[in-house]
């Protein structure tokens, strides 16, 4: 009875991934990244319900609808194998015992590498050269500044900045960022879903709980520090690598002090003030800098020590 039922939810999730996929077809393709977004939740659903075998038969199933009945689409056949390994890596992870936010970590660098892989090795080999795709996206940047009277080759050439370069580390860094998205929007679908049709309740993350680790700050500050030393690096490759390094390790402190500024105003100022600073950010660049001087400090221990002081104080 149970096999007869395992087999007829993995029949049904097909169907609807089938059908999915079908009026995609009949709609000019307009749904095509809801429907690879969904696949790793489906699998990750399924995996839950069963056995990780169980889910890697059902990945096995919705590769085989999707390249068929996609009409094998160059977005099916790039980011279908992203999304399943997306998936079977969450559903291990289930299967592991991992906490939620072990689960997001996985999900975040597992579809960020696959996007970076699609785009940077996939995509090329299909005929779709990154050179081509990045000076489109130069293009479409002058465009945009046109209708605003500003050029922005003029405005970063007066910064010191090579507008070319910093166009490849945008377009490396905003493939990072969406993979990254993506992969926290697979999470809080699974978390919600899986809650929802009570299949498992992976529990809430408490922000006070998530301690920092000082070993990742340090490295966050190493990688940050690269920005000011690419300018003095004249092979063009390593310039980019330095580039896009430091500005994962600005993100990684951006990310701490982002938590430390929630804690601060829940805490100690009793408001929650972590949507207004980041909209301050946004107004005042230069807040960011404090916000990566706060993410350190907050990573490294002595503002994470602050805090719990004041929470023990406040009970």
């Amino acid at each position: 009875m149970n096999q007869t039922k395992k087999l007829t939810q993995g029949a049904m999730m097909l169907a609807i991934v089938g059908a999915l996929i079908l009026i995609d077809r009949m709609t000019a393709y307009w749904f095509t990244e809801i429907i690879v977004l969904m696949m790793p939740v489906v699998i990750i659903m399924y995996a839950a319900m069963h056995t990780f075998k169980d889910g890697v038969m059902l990945s096995v199933g919705l590769t085989i609808i999707s390249f068929l009945l996609g009409n094998f689409r160059i977005i099916y056949l790039i980011y279908v194998p992203v999304g399943i390994l997306t998936g079977l890596s969450y559903a291990w992870g289930i299967k592991r015992g991992m906490d939620k936010r072990r689960l997001l970590y996985t999900a975040i660098i597992t579809y960020t590498i696959g996007e970076l892989i699609a785009t940077f090795i996939v995509y090329p080999l299909m005929g779709f050269p990154v050179s081509q795709m990045i000076e489109e996206y130069r293009l479409a940047m002058g465009q945009a500044g046109s209708f605003t009277g500003i050029d922005y080759t003029e405005i970063f050439s007066m910064a010191g900045i090579d507008f070319a370069k910093l166009i490849v580390v945008i377009y490396v860094m905003s493939t990072i960022v969406m993979g990254a998205m993506e992969g926290v929007l697979i999470h809080l679908l699974s978390v919600f879903l899986l809650k929802r049709f009570k299949i498992k309740d992976l529990g809430s993350t408490n922000i006070f709980d998530m301690r920092p680790s000082p070993k990742l700050a340090y490295t966050g500050l190493l990688m940050t520090s690269t920005l000011f030393f690419a300018k003095n690096i004249n092979n063009e490759m390593f310039y980019y690598i330095a580039i896009v390094v430091g500005i994962l390790g600005a993100m990684i402190l951006m990310y701490y002090g982002y938590i430390f500024v929630i804690l601060f105003g829940i805490i100690v100022l009793k408001r929650n003030i972590g949507g207004i600073f980041v909209l301050l950010c946004f107004i005042i660049p230069a807040l960011m800098f404090t916000l990566i001087i706060l993410g350190f400090l907050y990573g490294s221990g002595p503002l994470r020590s602050y805090i719990e002081q004041k929470a023990a104080m406040a009970k």
